[in-house]
């Protein structure tokens, strides 16, 4: 066969970027995995071995269902960035979302609500648990005494920022900040939840950006289009004071 009749070269299919996204993802759910069924297996086979004893088999048997549903909330979480599970968007209003995503956290979370309260699109668990990872996240953090989160209203555009005083990242560190299951130095390890909100930034339409607090800490920036109509009635969370929390 010539030359000119033979098939030419595919190119673009292998991205070599794009395959290591594959293999880290990969590699973590393994470990992830492997954690949960070597807490299974070590607590049965200590159950087994103390089967007459209660309150150890209790004990034991406690543990084992606890890793289960480890286990059962990775592969939701998997679930949903495969885009297995149905999208349920419907207008919310981006401070209740804010509000309810701190509403728990250790650390003291200074609010500043813009006083226009943006209206997005967005699935209302998926928003509310990809927020909530995030305040724990940086709650988590080596240092953090304090979390400012922040709403603001740009012509289309509603923008969420929420920024600490803990551990300066790295370069290093925010190029590979939404990659799930990083290894941070200074930060805690990234399971799936910051690929979560990339992932929901995605979805909508919007985007997710990191950098450094001046003169230390984390700033992450979610950008959203605000959506047409007025936030449903039976948002997430209720109103806090603008105040801080």
């Amino acid at each position: 066969m010539d030359d000119d009749e033979s098939e030419p070269p595919r190119k673009g299919i292998l991205h070599p970027e794009g395959m290591q996204a594959v293999r880290d993802l990969a590699g973590g759910i393994v470990h992830e995995v492997n954690n949960i069924l070597g807490v299974i297996i070590g607590n049965a086979h200590l159950a087994k071995r103390n089967a007459s004893n209660v309150e150890a088999l209790e004990k034991y048997m406690g543990e084992v269902r606890k890793a289960a549903e480890d286990g059962r909330e990775l592969m939701r979480h998997l679930s949903v960035l495969a885009g297995q599970e149905p999208a349920r968007a419907r207008a919310l209003s981006l401070n209740d979302l804010v509000t309810n995503a701190v509403s728990e956290l250790g650390a003291t979370v200074q609010l500043d609500l813009s006083a226009e309260d943006a209206t997005v699109q967005l699935d209302v668990w998926a928003a509310s648990e990809a927020l909530s990872d995030l305040a724990q996240f940086m709650a988590k953090t080596t240092a953090v005494t304090s979390i400012r989160v922040a709403t603001r209203v740009v012509g289309a555009a509603a923008a969420l920022t929420i920024e600490d005083d803990g551990a300066r990242p790295s370069e290093k560190e925010l190029r590979v900040l939404f990659t799930p299951f990083t290894k941070l130095d200074r930060r805690p390890k990234v399971g799936l939840e910051l690929t979560k909100l990339a992932d929901l930034a995605s979805r909508s339409g919007g985007y997710v950006t990191a950098g450094v607090r001046e003169p230390h800490g984390l700033r992450i920036v979610l950008t959203l289009p605000v959506a047409d109509g007025s936030a449903s009635g039976d948002g997430p969370g209720v109103p806090f004071s603008k105040k801080g929390v």
